[in-house]
């Protein structure tokens, strides 16, 4: 026959192994809780870097189109220079050479 001592002493220690698991298992649930309150940081801290690379690049994209752009004007702008300048020459060379011809005209009286 079995001690009824015997069986209370097992029934304790299934009891204390038990709350022991028990124990375990609430240091586990905690952990993974914790653990996704990390996650879930990182994934939001992920999503801002990842907003503000996005931002970047299309600020970025944005001032290379206002780059191009003023390129565009500013060589235009070279470009109506070099006409206005080869324009100028013209009527000097044309200056210059009606010079010499009344220069001419003179120096023959």
């Amino acid at each position: 026959m079995v001690d009824t001592a015997e069986q209370q002493a097992y029934v304790e220690k299934l009891t204390a192994d038990a709350t022991e698991l028990k124990a375990g298992y609430d240091k586990y649930a905690a952990d993974a809780a914790e653990y996704k309150v990390g996650f879930d940081k990182y994934s939001a801290d992920a999503a801002e870097y990842k907003a503000g690379y996005d931002k970047l690049l299309v600020d970025s994209t944005e001032q290379k189109a206002q780059y191009d752009r003023d390129a565009a004007v500013q060589q235009a702008y070279v470009g109506k220079l070099a006409a206005d300048a080869a324009e100028l020459k013209a009527g000097y060379d044309k200056y210059a050479a009606d010079a010499a011809e009344y220069k001419a005209g003179y120096d023959k009286l």
